[in-house]
């Protein structure tokens, strides 16, 4: 069971700032992300999960993994489906593989949206927003705030995929 005076720590540093879970149910992306947020785009995605938030996030499970759905971070992206991703990477694609493919059209997505190089959008995911791209099993990619995707072990699509479900 996890408690609102919970403080998520661990797992590389997350969340040093010391904030409880119950802070960050009710606001994602903390104040200290949001002064280094530069580019208008991603200021109004950040805005809008701290405001869809507001109420408080409550973390649930979808087929026995975590739903990170709520806590999304700008745009949400569709995956190959199994067949596309064997089609693109041959028979026995590695995790490596597989989340290069993801990560790619995140990034891509990301930079398309803010009128940002690929590149810099990679570096906005981790330094500007302190999120990382998370893998949905739903066959989706998105940006989550760090500090809940190492909290919150789960597997997703890289798994579904390798485990062909």
């Amino acid at each position: 069971m996890i408690s609102d005076s919970d403080i998520p720590s661990g797992a590389g540093g997350i969340n040093r700032e010391g904030y409880t879970y119950g802070q960050l149910r009710r606001q994602p992306i903390i104040p200290e992300v949001m002064r280094g947020i530069t580019n208008p785009v991603v200021r109004r995605w950040v805005e809008e999960c701290n405001a869809r938030n507001r109420s408080g996030f409550i973390m649930k499970k979808v087929e026995g993994e975590y739903s990170f759905d709520g806590l999304h971070v700008g745009p949400k992206v569709k995956l190959p489906t199994r067949s596309e991703l064997i089609a693109m990477l041959g028979s026995n694609p590695t995790a490596e593989e597989i989340r290069n493919v993801s990560y790619t059209l995140l990034r891509e997505e990301i930079a398309r949206q803010t009128g940002m190089t690929v590149a810099k959008a990679a570096s906005a995911i981790g330094n500007m927003l302190d999120c990382v791209p998370h893998e949905d099993i739903s066959g989706y990619v998105y940006m989550v705030p760090n500090w809940a995707h190492k909290w919150f072990r789960h597997r997703g699509y890289v798994s579904a995929i390798l485990t062909h479900e």
